[in-house]
């Protein structure tokens, strides 16, 4: 099921969605709706009159995709959170690149002039927030004119790009925001005012770190050759259950140098090749630990670990907690 999610701010948001369900939207910021086990919610704000934020919550156990189509001008820009039990797939279109990443955790800004079709995974929650705005707003927020441009040179370059996207995964998801304080207290009256200054601040830290990161502050392009390339090696090799060969075998494999081979896998799934596939091992076990159906052993052996030791370590390194401690807390909720 394909669902058509425009983000330039609009009141007809949830009238639009609701349609594509077949029902009625029963408030103009709010839609909730359910399908047998699957949900899906929506919660609209309209800050300034240039800027909105979209809330999503979800878990459909069918395929299900949004689609943000271009407006054909780069003048609007969203910066968009997600975060989901397993990993999402963004594909990232215009008429001169396509680019696809897939992880559990990411942050991408995307000028308008992009089309975006976001699928979630299936049967899993996953939890969003994108806040659109227009360049000239903050633009004006920031106090940007032509004589202090340079200040801002890598962020202003990206804006004024014909079709900028800038990626960043896990690493710096998790130094930003955690989702929780933006789905928490709904019921609040001063939620709007609390979500307003959260998304303001979100805004300001990624400007942060694109200063921070100049470096990395390029339009990622990738060939539709060596898209496919990569997308092949990431189907056949990089299974939960087995060990990652080595990535000098992997580059043979995609018929690439070692260090392009790098390159274009970080490109394309936003990680190095062994922490893109140590996240997805990761996640399958701490999903599987929840579920209370096997052994802390049986995990790292469906896992290929050849210890419980090694296990155990790495998941409490990525986590902060080990696996025998997450397992308690959870039964005892």
């Amino acid at each position: 099921m394909e669902i058509k999610l425009s983000l330039k701010p609009s009141k007809q948001w949830m009238a639009e969605v609701a349609e594509q369900f077949g029902v009625e939207a029963e408030s103009p910021t709010e839609f909730y709706h359910t399908d047998g086990n699957s949900f899906i919610k929506l919660d609209a704000m309209l800050f300034d009159r240039e800027v909105s934020v979209l809330l999503g919550e979800l878990c459909w156990y069918k395929p299900l995709n949004t689609l943000k189509e271009s407006l054909g001008t780069n003048d609007y820009w969203t910066l968009t959170f997600v975060q989901s039990e397993d990993a999402h797939t963004h594909y990232l279109l215009d008429d001169k690149m396509r680019q696809k990443t897939q992880i559990q955790k990411s942050m991408v800004l995307y000028s308008s002039k992009m089309t975006v079709d976001t699928h979630w995974p299936v049967g899993k929650h996953s939890r969003f927030v994108a806040i659109s705005f227009h360049r000239d707003w903050l633009y004006d927020k920031l106090g940007i004119t032509a004589v202090n441009q340079e200040h801002y040179s890598p962020f202003i370059k990206l804006l004024t790009s014909e079709a900028g996207v800038y990626l960043q995964g896990a690493s710096f998801f998790d130094q930003t925001v955690t989702l929780d304080k933006l789905f928490d207290d709904t019921a609040s009256f001063t939620r709007k005012l609390v979500a307003q200054a959260q998304c303001y601040k979100l805004i300001a830290d990624f400007i942060a770190q694109v200063g921070r990161n100049e470096s990395n502050f390029q339009q990622n392009r990738i060939n539709q050759h060596d898209l496919k390339q990569i997308e092949e090696i990431e189907s056949r090799f990089f299974t939960v259950n087995q060990s990652l060969p080595n990535l000098e075998f992997l580059a043979s494999q995609a018929n690439m140098s070692l260090s392009k081979f790098k390159k274009c896998f970080k490109q394309v799934y936003g990680l190095p090749p062994y922490e893109y596939h140590l996240n997805q091992k990761l996640e399958v076990a701490k999903n599987q630990l929840l579920q209370n159906k096997w052994t802390i052993s049986e995990i790292a052996s469906n896992l290929g670990y050849t210890s419980a030791a090694n296990f155990d370590k790495a998941f409490k390194k990525k986590y902060m907690v080990s696996p025998t401690k997450m397992l308690k807390k959870n039964n005892s909720i």
